[in-house]
């Protein structure tokens, strides 16, 4: 009797450690050199959140890879990168990590563009810290030189959803031509986190000044309006601007006005998004239009005759890339003016 129970323990045992050795939620593909990789395409499928409790690997959650990140061999990391370059079986891109990071990636060319931002899971066994230089086959450009090397991943996808945008510091300034009541509302796609003064059930009631002031019923007076909200919008960085973060406040000084900007509004604009921006290598740097006014509505009653949004998407870069320049312009202005600046990191 003991004999055949210790049996049955035995092929239990036998049959979880096969089912570990090849978990059958585990899509994999073989890379040139023999290694079995997750299947980038399949794991596009994957719970949008990125999060579970036990990884396609069948171990805990993977451990999210922070700035001062330090890979320890059987561990299970995660990272978000923000894509600079697809090859055949690999992409290289910023995000979590210090530098840039290559990574390889079987079918990455079928699987992600630049401008994505990938989620990874791969094992600390896998992460080499060495400089890598990637061929991009850019003449004018022939390398990317990379500080890290994944060899290996577990898992990989677009990230669908789990880096939502973030609209960072729209505020909103008012210019009537004479004393004027105002009803503001925000008709948002997503959720307003943030607002000063206080933005009620409906809205912002106020009467504007034309030196700008705004003066509430309750007596409090406002020179400009504020908030900060969470959307769904994907930021359109098909045109725009590389610039070095050490240029960022010429290059910002230049723009501005261009879009529309007063030297007050532009000060404030600078004050607010150089700290944030100069110590990155490089800022890929793109103003959004039509999307972003259409997912971040402003209705103004009465409606203003002029109105200026001037709102500035940017992603850090540690090395240049090509964009196709965009092209800036503004309305003049004329009569009762409403101008609106804010921004975000995607």
């Amino acid at each position: 009797m003991k004999r055949a129970i210790f049996s049955v323990f035995a092929a239990v045992f036998l049959l979880f450690a096969l089912s570990a050795c090849n978990p059958s939620n585990q899509n994999v593909v073989s890379s040139p050199s023999g290694d079995q990789t997750a299947d980038p395409s399949a794991a596009l499928s994957a719970d949008p959140s990125g999060e579970s409790s036990v990884n396609s690997a069948g171990q805990e959650s993977p451990v999210p890879v922070t700035s001062d990140f330090s890979a320890e061999s059987g561990k299970i990391y995660s990272a978000y990168v923000y894509v600079t370059y697809v090859g055949e079986d690999c992409i290289v891109g910023d995000g979590n990590f210090i530098d840039s990071v290559y990574i390889f990636c079987p079918g990455a060319n079928d699987t992600f563009k630049i401008f994505d931002t990938a989620y990874i899971e791969f094992s600390g066994g896998d992460y080499v810290a060495e400089p890598v230089s990637v061929n991009t086959g850019d003449t004018d450009r022939p390398v990317i030189n990379c500080a890290q090397k994944i060899k290996k991943v577990i898992s990989a996808r677009k990230s669908d959803g789990v880096s939502e945008p973030v609209y960072a510091k729209p505020i909103i300034y008012f210019y009537p031509e004479e004393e004027t009541a105002c009803s503001v509302k925000i008709d948002i796609d997503g959720e307003l986190t943030c607002t000063y003064p206080e933005y009620g059930a409906n809205g912002w009631n106020f009467n504007a000044l034309p030196d700008g002031t705004l003066r509430f019923d309750d007596g409090r007076e406002f020179y400009a309006l504020y908030w900060e909200g969470k959307g769904k919008e994907e930021f359109d960085f098909s045109k725009g601007f590389c610039v070095k973060g050490c240029e960022t406040a010429s290059f910002l000084e230049s723009v501005l006005p261009e879009l529309g900007l007063s030297a007050r509004e532009s000060n404030e604009f600078i004050i607010y998004w150089l700290p944030l921006m100069q110590d990155n290598a490089y800022n890929l740097i793109s103003f959004q239009t039509v999307n972003y006014y259409e997912s971040a509505k402003l209705l103004i009653e009465p409606a203003p005759k002029t109105l200026i949004r001037v709102f500035m998407a940017y992603k850090p870069l540690s090395a240049p890339i090509d964009i196709a320049p965009q092209e800036l312009t503004a309305p003049e202005r004329t009569g009762f003016t409403v101008v609106e600046w804010g921004g975000s990191k995607s």
